[in-house]
């Protein structure tokens, strides 16, 4: 059954142009617009994948990229994940990582192993006896792999590109697009991309049906379309960000290596998860993935919904639900103040249930954990700890988390900026960076509209007075948002394994806290020990629950505990994208119709073509190969040095100039 919403005109999909394709072997139809997530959400599947260790379910969860949840292959390519790939006609698409098929997977009792498989278990076990380590080394490797490499596939053209510009802004949501019109009104040639396949950033989920938001991007790609000081490039991602201003663009056909004078960060924020049990259930997701799906590509995200959050951006998604007839059972806040705005009073006089200072305590997971039929919400003790006595139930088949952000922080930390922790809004934010370097709107802490907007022009500004291009006042940064729009520790213990920090490497709270008692409390060596933020998300959703954990157990601050390091890249990207030409050029010496016609066989040495031996009749390689050193030595033998590199010098002193180089006597050459 269909689960689209009626038509508004800022969605993404075109209804008037239907795609027929296939995924695990059944027949589905999406729209022109869609990803392939958003079109399996809408045509009813909620098993899109399995993880990586126990292969559990999972569906869709951030629905931007973040989380690696939907990971296909075709038989040419694989590894593609489903939150960016944009549906095409006659796809035939299968979940990686699966035997027999992705309802069915026949590896699920791998879960069952799961005591058996603690943190690190792979540096201590299968080792002896050492004879049949490879035996267990290539089984692990076939209960969790990934897609398989199609050996017979046709290497498909990857071209390389090669761009300059004054400035490089990543990122077109509100501040992304302020600062890009606002450098190129200062004379500035400006290239703006942008990861997905239209611009706008959070303006088409997080503000879409917003007036204000709504002239803001009309207006800005009118003045982009009809600018010859910016190009716009969507469906864009800036990779990797390298020494001197050296970043590496990618998108489906190509890899553009960019030289910009100053780099401009917009790259906005990604919203983190909360840990509590049976999270990784498909049904449970992100609020902004659930607003993507409703305003980008009119999907439900589900029928009945309990919404967990710490910020007024629950309630505005509660009423964003509501007013699609979607049903919101309740909405559990981790503040015990609650939500003191109007939306909290509109919400309740619409029958929504509001628990202040509670948290889900447990997915009730729904036949074969392929869905959610409830929650347990308990409320919050004092330390904020969950009071599991006390819990109730509540049926729903949707649990969407909105309990806080992190900076997308990547390419900043590349860049060479550094962060610390705010503690007014409880996110890490810039500290310092390079004097070409410059960020802008969420990823500076900024979250209001009209703030970020006005700090994408602060930094517009500041970049083109860093690059000469203007001299006037610059505008002071907006303060930290207030109250905190992120909640310091959305992480709540349960008896069950079941509460995932990470969801690439099926990593749950008890590992760490395993982890720790071992002696790894270091940041790093707790990484490399858990693998935590290994997987193919790189840690987008994992890395800062782990770092809130750590100090905790530690006993230390955000600060004082430190984050680990970003390398490129920041996505994933295509070998295909990365490798070097697919052709072999060939050289030819001046002798080479003479090696020819006296009977050479030519091979490959570098780009030239030289002979290996002269064929002589009934002689195999070996016999011409001795017959031609047997006549070098006994008689005299020729060879042709034209491929050997040749260095011309001229002048006056010329011969002076060798001689005081090599022992030849190179006037007598004269």
């Amino acid at each position: 059954m269909s689960k689209r919403l009626p038509p508004q005109t800022y969605h993404w999909i075109d209804r008037q142009q239907p795609i027929q394709f296939k995924f695990e072997g059944r027949d589905y139809q999406g729209y022109h617009g869609d990803i392939l997530s958003s079109a399996l959400w809408a045509a009813g599947p909620r098993v899109l994948g399995r993880s990586f260790k126990y292969h559990r379910p999972r569906g869709v969860y951030s629905l931007a990229g973040h989380d690696a949840n939907v990971m296909l292959e075709d038989g040419e390519k694989t590894n593609m994940r489903g939150d960016q790939l944009p549906l095409v006609e006659g796809m035939d698409l299968r979940a990686v990582n699966t035997s027999g098929g992705v309802e069915r997977d026949r590896l699920r009792w791998m879960e069952r192993m799961s005591r058996f498989l603690p943190v690190g278990f792979y540096y201590k076990a299968f080792h002896t006896p050492r004879r049949l380590f490879p035996f267990f080394e290539r089984q692990m490797r076939k209960v969790a792999g990934l897609g398989a490499i199609n050996r017979t596939s046709t290497p498909q053209a990857s071209p390389k590109d090669y761009a300059f510009c004054d400035l490089l802004v990543v990122g077109s949501g509100p501040a992304g697009l302020s600062a890009a019109t606002t450098a190129a009104q200062q004379g500035l040639k400006v290239l703006l991309v942008e990861e997905q396949q239209r611009p706008g950033g959070s303006l088409c989920w997080q503000w879409a049906g917003n007036p204000t938001a709504a002239e803001l991007l009309a207006n800005s790609v009118a003045e982009i379309e009809g600018s010859e000081q910016i190009e716009l490039r969507c469906g864009t991602q800036a990779a990797g960000w390298y020494a001197d201003q050296w970043v590496a663009l990618v998108d489906q056909q190509r890899l553009t290596k960019l030289r910009a004078r100053a780099t401009l960060l917009a790259t906005g924020c990604i919203e983190q998860p909360a840990v509590f049990q049976n999270n990784d259930l498909p049904g449970v997701m992100l609020g902004s993935a659930a607003q993507r799906l409703i305003h980008q590509y009119a999907v439900a995200p589900c029928q009945r919904a309990v919404i967990l959050t710490a910020s007024t951006a629950g309630y505005q998604l509660a009423r964003e639900l509501l007013d699609c007839h979607i049903e919101v059972a309740a909405i559990a806040d981790l503040r015990p103040a609650g939500e003191s705005s109007p939306l909290a009073t509109d919400l309740r006089s619409a029958g929504v249930s509001i628990y202040d200072g509670h948290t889900v305590y447990e997915a009730r997971a729904g036949r074969g954990k392929k869905s959610i039929r409830g929650v347990h919400l308990c409320r919050l003790g004092e330390q904020g700890e969950a009071l599991s006595k006390e819990s109730q139930l509540i049926p729903c088949d949707g649990i969407l988390v909105s309990v806080g952000w992190h900076p997308n922080a990547a390419l900043i930390s590349q860049a060479g900026g550094r962060f610390e922790y705010s503690q007014q809004s409880h996110q890490l934010v810039p500290s310092s960076l390079p004097s070409n370097v410059f960020v802008a709107g969420r990823a500076n802490g900024i979250f209001s509209l009209a703030d970020q907007i006005n700090d994408g022009k602060r930094a517009g500004l500041s970049a083109a007075a860093q690059l000469g291009a203007y001299e006037g006042p610059i505008p002071e940064a907006a303060p930290p948002e207030e109250p905190a729009p992120s909640h310091p520790y959305p992480i709540f213990s349960h008896p069950g394994k079941k509460n995932f920090v990470d969801l690439d490497e099926d990593l749950h709270l008890k590992d760490f806290q395993n982890a720790h008692q071992e002696g790894y409390d270091n940041i790093e060596l707790m990484k490399r020990f858990s693998t935590v933020g290994m997987g193919p998300s790189q840690g987008k959703l994992s890395n800062f629950p782990a770092v809130r954990i750590l100090a905790k157990l530690n006993g230390a601050s955000i600060n004082e505990t430190g984050t680990t390091t970003s390398r490129p890249f920041y996505q994933p990207v295509s070998i295909g994208h990365l490798a070097g030409r697919r052709f072999h050029p060939q050289r030819r010496s001046p002798l080479d119709d003479w090696h020819r016609q006296s009977g050479a066989i030519m091979i490959h040495s570098g780009d030239w073509l030289r002979p290996e031996y002269y064929q002589r009749d009934g002689q195999s390689r070996q016999e011409c190969i001795l017959a031609e050193a047997e006549n070098v030595r006994a008689r005299a033998g020729i060879i042709d040095v034209s491929t050997l590199g040749k260095i011309n010098i001229c002048g006056p002193q010329a011969a002076d100039f060798l001689e005081r180089i090599y022992t030849g006597r190179f006037r007598k050459q004269q």
